[in-house]
């Protein structure tokens, strides 16, 4: 910045900061939030009028799983694309590999600096216990703070992985505890998820009666099935156990419980907060958007969807600050890979990141289930700060990186894969009028996306060193 002219200034917008809604210009110099004045009174290079909008800081889909389907080059380069159609300016990647990382992630780290468009951070699925005794080197060396814990691998890590371990509970405790002894911030995500019973269960509850429509022997084919074999109560008691075995450790502060699906799992961790548990509880799109009956092979997704009683209490427990987070879940893999012969054959995961933020303005604050400064908590600034990346992300303020979304809350698109972007050739939400979308997303003060049209070239994102 030179003479009090910026590189960029928007104009004539209204910002959301974490002090409530506020009528003024931004200006933005060196990628960075530089000044927030009054409205006329900044100048810059360039100007963008965001006359009738909103400027909400970027979103941050903490939950994503680039590299899954396709290469880790591929989804960085194509979903980055995508992701700037809804707004979102940085991600989350949960990546699981069974060697060692120290050995592995120089030449991950090459094909996503060559690819993302926005900026992203890794979180590692841990698989053994010589990966817990990677954890100093991880963080000291590649910059990587978070990690997962997958219950849903108990019994199975060593035949799915080729690792020495199934991640029983000896195992989990050795990764919380180290977590614990850090001496700088971490983050647990935890697939809750207790397998004794989901395992027991695959292929029919024989102590409750099946609620499906379907005649008997049918229900195979439906997505009902997975939600017999799936229960809510599988999925809150392995919440439950994970948090007080975190709180053992004096680590529930840092215990992140991904992809709450259950009302009542979203009670209990209510429950727990009451009772001083300093949890924090993320929850899906499509589980505040879709109800099992209006599901299909393209929405098999663990945990599955479930009813619109759950969809309620997702949605007040979203609303009186009980869950903090939302994700996505985001896997892009393509119909011809997705869908199997059944049901049953399908495929787990769908993509979706670019309809986060859109879906949360659409079904969140233009039905007045929540307002707008809670719907930039939750798909931003509470994201930074579980994630241990604020304040460089997820807020409106000077020195702050210049990650932001100007968001026309009227404007009205149907969803089609081609509005999206992504290397998925579908939508979970395809054909759905979706009110409320980004017309820029500017990533670190360079305008990346534009009315329609992504901007930012591949490799202009990088990742983010934590701490910051």
């Amino acid at each position: 910045m030179s003479d009090g002219t910026y590189d960029l200034v928007i104009e004539n917008g209204t910002l959301v900061t974490e002090t409530g809604l506020e009528d003024a210009d931004l200006g933005v110099a060196d990628g960075k939030i530089a000044a927030i004045g009054a409205r006329g009174t900044l100048s810059g290079e360039e100007t963008l009028d965001a006359a009738g909008k909103y400027v909400l800081p970027g979103a941050i889909d903490p939950h994503t799983h680039h590299g899954i389907y396709n290469s880790l080059e591929s989804d960085a380069d194509t979903e980055s694309r995508s992701d700037l159609v809804g707004g979102v300016t940085t991600i989350g990647n949960f990546f699981r590999r069974p060697g060692a990382y120290g050995d592995i992630m120089d030449d991950y780290f090459e094909e996503a600096e060559a690819n993302y468009r926005h900026d992203y951070f890794f979180s590692l699925g841990l698989l053994s216990f010589d990966h817990v005794a990677e954890i100093p080197r991880i963080i000291d060396e590649l910059g990587i703070t978070s990690f997962k814990w997958y219950m849903n691998y108990k019994y199975a890590a060593s035949e799915k992985f080729g690792v020495d371990c199934d991640m029983l509970d000896d195992f989990g405790d050795a990764f919380i505890w180290t977590l614990a002894e850090q001496d700088v911030p971490t983050t647990l995500g935890y697939h809750s998820e207790n397998v004794e019973i989901t395992n027991a269960l695959a292929g029919g509850n024989p102590y409750i009666e099946s609620e499906s429509d379907d005649p008997p022997g049918e229900s195979d084919e439906t997505y009902e099935v997975f939600l017999e074999e799936f229960p809510d109560y599988a999925e809150t008691q392995s919440m439950v156990a994970g948090a007080s075995l975190a709180r053992q450790h004096d680590y529930d502060d840092s215990f992140y419980a991904v992809h709450v699906s259950a009302g009542r799992t979203a009670d209990e961790l209510a429950n727990l907060q009451e009772a001083g548990y300093e949890l924090t509880g993320e929850t899906c799109t499509h589980y505040l958007a879709l109800t099992a009956g209006e599901c299909d092979d393209r929405m098999k997704v663990n945990p599955p969807v479930r009813r619109q009683a759950d969809q309620d209490t997702l949605w007040e427990r979203v609303a009186d600050g009980t869950i903090s987070c939302i994700g996505t879940d985001h896997c892009a893999n393509r119909t011809d890979e997705k869908i199997g012969a059944t049901i049953r054959d399908s495929k787990l995961g769908f993509p979706s990141s670019a309809t986060m933020l859109p879906l949360i303005l659409s079904e969140g604050v233009n039905e007045g289930r929540i307002d707008l400064e809670r719907a930039v908590a939750i798909t931003s600034t509470n994201t930074a700060k579980a994630w241990n990346l604020y304040p460089k992300k997820g807020t409106i303020r000077v020195g702050s990186d210049a990650d932001l979304a100007v968001v026309d809350l009227e404007e009205t698109k149907t969803v089609t894969p081609e509005l999206l972007q992504s290397g998925g050739d579908y939508s979970i939400y395809e054909g759905r009028s979706v009110t409320g979308w980004p017309t820029q997303t500017i990533v670190r003060g360079e305008i990346a996306y534009e009315d329609g049209d992504v901007l930012a070239e591949p490799g202009t994102g990088t990742h983010i060193d934590r701490p910051v």
